[in-house]
Protein backbone atom coordinates (compact mmCIF):
# COMPACT_ATOMS: atom_id res chain seq x y z
CA UNK A 1 0.00 0.00 0.00
CA UNK A 2 1.16 3.00 -1.33
CA UNK A 3 2.38 6.39 1.40
CA UNK A 4 0.94 9.41 0.19
CA UNK A 5 3.56 11.54 0.28
CA UNK A 6 2.12 14.68 1.14
CA UNK A 7 0.98 13.74 4.32
CA UNK A 8 4.09 14.03 5.85
CA UNK A 9 5.04 17.81 5.36
CA UNK A 10 1.22 18.49 6.48
CA UNK A 11 2.12 16.80 9.87
CA UNK A 12 5.47 18.25 10.45
CA UNK A 13 4.03 21.58 9.54
CA UNK A 14 1.80 21.15 11.93
CA UNK A 15 4.12 20.33 14.70
CA UNK A 16 6.13 23.12 14.18
CA UNK A 17 3.44 26.11 14.65
CA UNK A 18 3.74 25.50 18.79
CA UNK A 19 7.61 25.36 18.51
CA UNK A 20 7.46 28.75 16.41
CA UNK A 21 4.81 30.45 18.73
CA UNK A 22 7.50 29.39 21.85
CA UNK A 23 10.23 30.72 20.44
CA UNK A 24 8.65 33.53 19.48
CA UNK A 25 7.11 34.34 23.16
CA UNK A 26 10.84 33.29 24.01
CA UNK A 27 12.46 36.40 22.08
CA UNK A 28 9.41 38.55 23.45
CA UNK A 29 10.02 37.65 27.48
CA UNK A 30 13.62 38.67 26.35
CA UNK A 31 13.40 41.61 24.78
CA UNK A 32 10.88 42.50 27.48
CA UNK A 33 13.38 41.87 29.81
CA UNK A 34 16.37 43.55 28.25
CA UNK A 35 14.26 46.75 28.16
CA UNK A 36 12.97 46.52 31.96
CA UNK A 37 16.90 45.64 32.43
CA UNK A 38 18.09 49.14 30.57
CA UNK A 39 15.66 50.75 32.67
CA UNK A 40 16.74 49.82 36.06
CA UNK A 41 20.01 50.90 34.95
CA UNK A 42 19.28 54.10 33.88
CA UNK A 43 17.83 54.71 37.62
CA UNK A 44 20.58 53.17 38.82
CA UNK A 45 22.81 55.48 37.48
CA UNK A 46 20.68 58.22 38.22
CA UNK A 47 21.35 57.39 41.68
CA UNK A 48 24.79 59.53 41.74
CA UNK A 49 24.42 62.60 43.05
CA UNK A 50 25.18 65.99 41.20
CA UNK A 51 25.24 69.12 43.52
CA UNK A 52 27.64 67.15 45.63
CA UNK A 53 28.55 71.19 47.09
CA UNK A 54 25.51 72.12 48.17
CA UNK A 55 24.61 73.62 51.42
CA UNK A 56 21.48 74.47 53.22
CA UNK A 57 21.22 78.55 53.75
CA UNK A 58 19.51 78.76 57.67
CA UNK A 59 18.64 82.42 56.22
CA UNK A 60 17.39 81.76 52.96
CA UNK A 61 14.20 80.66 51.73
CA UNK A 62 11.97 76.97 53.02
CA UNK A 63 10.99 75.24 49.99
CA UNK A 64 9.55 71.79 50.04
CA UNK A 65 8.97 68.68 48.47
CA UNK A 66 6.28 66.08 48.93
CA UNK A 67 6.14 62.42 47.43
CA UNK A 68 3.17 60.03 47.52
CA UNK A 69 4.01 56.53 46.02
CA UNK A 70 3.96 57.47 42.30
CA UNK A 71 3.89 61.98 42.16
CA UNK A 72 5.98 64.51 43.63
CA UNK A 73 5.24 68.31 43.98
CA UNK A 74 7.53 71.23 45.05
CA UNK A 75 5.99 73.40 47.66
CA UNK A 76 6.99 77.07 47.80
CA UNK A 77 6.05 79.99 49.67
CA UNK A 78 3.23 82.55 47.84
CA UNK A 79 5.40 85.58 48.82
CA UNK A 80 8.86 86.07 48.45
CA UNK A 81 11.28 89.48 47.96
CA UNK A 82 12.20 86.76 44.75
CA UNK A 83 8.70 85.97 43.19
CA UNK A 84 5.25 86.10 43.88
CA UNK A 85 3.04 83.39 42.54
CA UNK A 86 -0.04 85.13 42.54
CA UNK A 87 1.04 87.23 39.43
CA UNK A 88 1.25 84.05 38.12
CA UNK A 89 -1.37 82.41 39.15
CA UNK A 90 -4.37 85.02 39.39
CA UNK A 91 -7.34 84.01 41.76
CA UNK A 92 -9.67 83.71 38.34
CA UNK A 93 -7.36 80.58 37.87
CA UNK A 94 -9.37 78.71 40.96
CA UNK A 95 -13.22 78.49 41.34
CA UNK A 96 -12.54 79.23 44.86
CA UNK A 97 -11.05 82.10 47.66
CA UNK A 98 -7.66 81.43 47.75
CA UNK A 99 -6.57 84.61 49.49
CA UNK A 100 -5.75 82.85 52.78
CA UNK A 101 -3.38 80.70 51.04
CA UNK A 102 0.41 80.74 52.17
CA UNK A 103 1.71 78.09 49.63
CA UNK A 104 1.40 76.83 47.08
CA UNK A 105 2.14 72.97 45.40
CA UNK A 106 2.96 72.22 41.78
CA UNK A 107 3.23 68.95 39.77
CA UNK A 108 4.14 68.28 36.49
CA UNK A 109 2.77 65.43 34.50
CA UNK A 110 1.16 63.67 31.96
CA UNK A 111 -1.98 65.46 30.79
CA UNK A 112 -4.16 62.56 30.37
CA UNK A 113 -3.82 60.65 33.73
CA UNK A 114 -3.80 64.46 35.53
CA UNK A 115 -6.87 64.86 33.76
CA UNK A 116 -8.50 61.55 33.87
CA UNK A 117 -7.73 60.23 37.40
CA UNK A 118 -9.35 62.78 39.78
CA UNK A 119 -9.40 59.91 42.86
CA UNK A 120 -7.09 56.71 42.25
CA UNK A 121 -10.82 55.09 42.16
CA UNK A 122 -11.12 56.68 38.22
CA UNK A 123 -7.62 55.31 38.00
CA UNK A 124 -7.67 53.14 34.44
CA UNK A 125 -5.06 50.67 33.13
CA UNK A 126 -5.28 52.21 29.80
CA UNK A 127 -4.31 55.47 30.81
CA UNK A 128 -1.36 54.86 33.55
CA UNK A 129 -0.16 52.32 30.24
CA UNK A 130 -0.70 55.22 28.05
CA UNK A 131 1.47 57.82 30.49
CA UNK A 132 4.44 55.14 30.62
CA UNK A 133 5.33 53.94 27.94
CA UNK A 134 4.01 56.11 25.13
CA UNK A 135 5.66 60.00 24.82
CA UNK A 136 2.31 62.09 26.07
CA UNK A 137 1.43 65.26 26.33
CA UNK A 138 1.68 67.08 29.85
CA UNK A 139 0.39 69.69 32.24
CA UNK A 140 0.80 71.33 35.28
CA UNK A 141 -0.92 71.19 38.79
CA UNK A 142 -1.23 73.92 41.11
CA UNK A 143 -2.50 73.55 44.27
CA UNK A 144 -3.08 76.79 46.82
CA UNK A 145 -2.63 75.67 50.34
CA UNK A 146 -2.75 77.50 53.80
CA UNK A 147 -1.06 75.38 55.85
CA UNK A 148 1.71 72.72 54.81
CA UNK A 149 2.16 69.82 57.34
CA UNK A 150 5.78 67.89 57.38
CA UNK A 151 5.66 64.08 58.16
CA UNK A 152 7.00 60.98 56.20
CA UNK A 153 6.43 62.04 52.55
CA UNK A 154 7.71 66.09 53.05
CA UNK A 155 11.01 66.94 53.15
CA UNK A 156 12.04 70.37 53.36
CA UNK A 157 15.22 72.38 52.41
CA UNK A 158 16.30 76.55 52.96
CA UNK A 159 17.96 78.04 50.14
CA UNK A 160 19.44 80.96 49.05
CA UNK A 161 17.43 83.65 46.93
CA UNK A 162 19.60 83.68 44.01
CA UNK A 163 18.99 79.37 44.31
CA UNK A 164 15.26 80.18 44.50
CA UNK A 165 15.20 82.97 41.59
CA UNK A 166 16.74 79.97 39.62
CA UNK A 167 14.20 77.38 40.85
CA UNK A 168 11.38 79.90 39.99
CA UNK A 169 13.02 80.30 36.83
CA UNK A 170 12.50 76.86 36.33
CA UNK A 171 8.77 76.19 37.47
CA UNK A 172 7.79 79.23 35.33
CA UNK A 173 9.53 78.30 31.85
CA UNK A 174 7.60 74.96 32.81
CA UNK A 175 4.27 76.58 32.10
CA UNK A 176 2.90 77.56 28.19
CA UNK A 177 2.07 81.04 27.62
CA UNK A 178 -0.47 82.60 25.08
CA UNK A 179 1.05 85.64 23.02
CA UNK A 180 0.90 88.15 26.02
CA UNK A 181 3.09 85.82 28.33
CA UNK A 182 0.09 84.60 30.32
CA UNK A 183 0.13 80.88 31.44
CA UNK A 184 -2.67 78.70 29.79
CA UNK A 185 -4.97 77.33 32.13
CA UNK A 186 -6.97 74.24 31.43
CA UNK A 187 -10.76 75.29 31.93
CA UNK A 188 -13.33 73.33 34.17
CA UNK A 189 -10.52 70.79 34.79
CA UNK A 190 -9.46 71.57 38.71
CA UNK A 191 -10.22 68.75 41.82
CA UNK A 192 -11.22 71.19 44.03
CA UNK A 193 -11.81 75.01 44.99
CA UNK A 194 -8.16 75.48 45.39
CA UNK A 195 -6.51 73.83 42.39
CA UNK A 196 -5.92 74.37 38.81
CA UNK A 197 -4.18 73.09 35.57
CA UNK A 198 -1.94 74.92 32.85
CA UNK A 199 -0.79 73.75 29.83
CA UNK A 200 2.89 72.86 29.93
CA UNK A 201 5.86 72.25 27.85
CA UNK A 202 8.21 69.05 27.84
CA UNK A 203 6.74 65.27 27.16
CA UNK A 204 6.01 62.42 29.75
CA UNK A 205 7.34 58.93 29.52
CA UNK A 206 8.58 56.46 31.58
CA UNK A 207 12.09 58.22 32.02
CA UNK A 208 10.83 61.12 31.97
CA UNK A 209 8.17 61.15 34.94
CA UNK A 210 6.45 63.92 37.62
CA UNK A 211 9.27 63.20 39.61
CA UNK A 212 12.09 63.46 36.98
CA UNK A 213 10.58 67.27 36.95
CA UNK A 214 11.16 68.14 40.38
CA UNK A 215 14.78 66.39 40.52
CA UNK A 216 15.41 69.18 37.47
CA UNK A 217 13.65 71.87 39.13
CA UNK A 218 16.24 70.94 42.74
CA UNK A 219 18.68 70.91 40.36
CA UNK A 220 18.54 73.85 38.84
CA UNK A 221 18.24 75.58 42.09
CA UNK A 222 21.85 74.08 43.18
CA UNK A 223 20.30 71.44 45.55
CA UNK A 224 22.21 68.11 46.36
CA UNK A 225 19.63 65.24 44.08
CA UNK A 226 19.77 62.13 41.84
CA UNK A 227 21.02 62.82 38.01
CA UNK A 228 17.41 60.97 37.37
CA UNK A 229 15.02 60.41 39.21
CA UNK A 230 12.41 59.29 37.60
CA UNK A 231 10.64 57.29 40.25
CA UNK A 232 8.61 57.70 43.25
CA UNK A 233 11.00 59.14 46.39
CA UNK A 234 13.92 59.18 44.48
CA UNK A 235 13.33 62.88 44.78
CA UNK A 236 13.91 62.30 48.49
CA UNK A 237 17.50 60.25 48.55
CA UNK A 238 19.76 62.90 49.37
CA UNK A 239 17.61 65.64 50.93
CA UNK A 240 17.25 65.84 55.43
CA UNK A 241 14.63 63.87 56.80
CA UNK A 242 12.00 66.82 57.98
Amino acid sequence: MEQDASAAPTRGAGKSIPRRMLALLKRCAMGISLVVAFYFLVVLIGLIPVNNNFATDRDGIEILVTSNPVHADVVLPIETSVVNWRDHFPAASFSGNTQSATHVAIGWGDKGFFLQTPTWNDLKMSTAANALFWPSETCLHVTMKSAVTTNENTRSVRISRQQYAELADFVIRSFRTEANGRNMPIESAGYSWNDAFFEAHGTYHCVNTCNSWVGRALRAAGVRTGWTTPLPQTVFLYLPES
